[in-house]
């Protein structure tokens, strides 16, 4: 017999109560202010229903409070990362003595830490409050990137890059695991675009930066002002961000008692076990056991290069027309420019039709086609390869925004969630070491083969994702047909979250 979706819980409360909903109190004997206990019984969540007003009131607290502060974090994360590329079009590489290879080898030595500090970091913010960890690595970023003003020489620019990766790779995981412990799945798409829009953004703000700075008159070079400035500014922030952030919704100073239940009880009912839980070695790698997992680690790697291409080289690609450093760092706002508002016209897509997977295999092809045209153009085509820069900043963006709440979207512990986060954040960072080093010197100025591979990266990509939606829209019917219902994610009743995958009632959100 078809069974009714148990996500109707409005009518499962009314049966078991007389049609009175419950209350907060109903649902919350032991409610005093901060001191409440909110280890909620999967009897109380599924009791409980959230007044529509409420909701809106705790979700307007976080965007005002806590999503403005994480993009302005984020924004200084991927200034103080991606500065580099405008660094080189001043002669950064020239003025220290670079030769051969070692700017490329200078890249590769910040992507290693990088990568590997995105285990720990996501361990000690757990461990430890991402409030409080979140602003310490920023400090760290920041004064690296001050320092790296000083630097003399090849070894000096080693050690200063070699520290940047590590505090900034402490800190992309965390932000990710963090924002997931506030907003629900169906609200994490669109956060995530606003923070992560800010990588688009401080590609257009680093070159307007850029073109102002490297035309001011000053003893010290134009990229060394680069550094100080955006490094400074980092610092400021951080400690902004010290006051701002609060660790759960459990300690949020700006919400009410009322508002902090109904906080909880979002992320309960829509696909969290517990909330605020304590960090344990052997709950945070359980994921390893899954293959998802690394499934979508590798896809990560994928779409990291294609991100490294666009983050790191695009000033390098637009250096291929010969223009002066100026101009050239003038010309790339406006591909980080259209890349903000494509990215949002996928995201609110993605929303919309309850998708991931189709729209992330759609950014891949943008890549894929900009830079097959592009590595097969002649370079005096200025306005088709300079279109070509469009389609690249575009479609490299979107996966990160997209492809991380889905893999959040599937996940339903915390801890599992900072292990996956982890994985995930440390492929995508991976592929800029691969970025790293097949943009190298003697592919300039065409860059044919760094192109090449880089479209056939993001071929791999498509195929890795329809691998994966494969599976997972194969093992929903599967389910479906063993239980004799029709869901989806959606129709999951909230008891049935618990044991994840491993429950007969799971549903794979793609």
């Amino acid at each position: 017999m078809q069974q009714t979706p148990g996500a109707n819980l409005d009518s499962y409360d009314e049966k078991e109560r007389g049609g009175k909903p419950s209350s907060i109190h109903e649902v919350a004997q032991d409610l005093n202010g901060n001191a409440i206990n909110y280890a909620f019984t999967t009897e109380e969540v599924e009791r409980y229903v959230l007044d529509p007003k409420l909701n809106a009131q705790v979700l307007r607290a976080y965007d005002w409070r806590i999503l403005p502060t994480t993009m302005l974090m984020y924004l200084f994360s991927a200034l103080d990362r991606g500065n580099v590329s405008n660094a080189k079009s001043d002669h950064m590489d020239r003025d220290l003595g670079f030769t051969g290879n070692q700017w490329n080898i200078m890249l590769t030595v910040f992507f290693i830490p990088y990568c590997c500090m995105a285990y720990p970091g996501t361990f000690m913010s757990k461990k430890f409050g991402p409030n409080r960890m979140l602003p310490i690595y920023m400090f760290g970023w920041g004064a690296m990137a001050m320092i790296n003003a000083g630097v003399t020489g090849f070894a000096s620019c080693l050690v200063v890059r070699l520290l940047l990766g590590i505090f900034e790779g402490c800190f992309a995981a965390s932000l990710i695991m963090y924002l997931a412990c506030f907003y629900t799945r169906g609200e994490l798409g669109k956060r995530m675009a606003c923070w992560y829009s800010t990588v688009a953004i401080s590609g257009a703000f680093s070159g307007l930066l850029s073109y102002g700075l490297f035309q001011a008159e000053s003893k010290l070079h134009g990229w060394q002002l680069l550094f100080v400035v955006e490094g400074g500014l980092t610092i400021v922030m951080a400690v902004i961000s010290w006051f701002i952030l609060p660790k759960y919704p459990t300690e949020a100073s700006f919400l009410t008692p009322e508002q902090k239940v109904a906080g909880v009880m979002r992320l309960l009912k829509d696909a969290t076990v517990a909330v605020n839980t304590t960090m344990t070695f052997k709950d945070y790698i359980e994921p390893a056991k899954r293959w998802e997992t690394w499934g979508w680690g590798f896809y990560a790697i994928i779409y990291g290069v294609a991100n490294s291409t666009a983050s790191v080289f695009l000033t390098q690609i637009i250096g291929r027309w010969g223009y002066s450093t100026v101009k050239t760092n003038l010309l790339t706002v406006p591909p980080y420019s259209v890349a903000v508002i494509v990215m949002w016209v996928f995201v609110i897509s993605s929303d919309r039709h309850r998708e991931r997977t189709l729209h992330v295999m759609g950014s891949n092809a943008l890549v894929l086609i900009g830079c097959i045209v592009l590595g097969s153009i002649s370079i005096t085509k200025i306005g088709v390869g300079y279109f070509c820069t469009f389609l690249i900043a575009s479609g490299s963006f979107i996966p990160t925004v997209l492809f991380q709440s889905f893999v959040q979207n599937n996940t339903t512990k915390e801890n599992h969630r900072a292990f996956r986060a982890a994985v995930c954040t440390f492929g995508a960072n991976a592929g800029g070491i691969v970025s790293a080093n097949i943009f190298l010197s003697q592919f300039a100025p065409q860059y044919v083969t760094p192109l090449i591979v880089s479209a056939a990266i993001a071929g791999l990509g498509i195929v890795v994702l329809g691998v994966l939606r494969t599976y997972m829209v194969l093992d929903n019917r599967r389910r479906n047909r063993e239980q004799g219902v029709n869901w989806t994610s959606k129709d999951v009743p909230t008891a049935a979250l618990k044991d994840g995958p491993a429950g007969p009632s799971w549903r794979h959100f793609y």
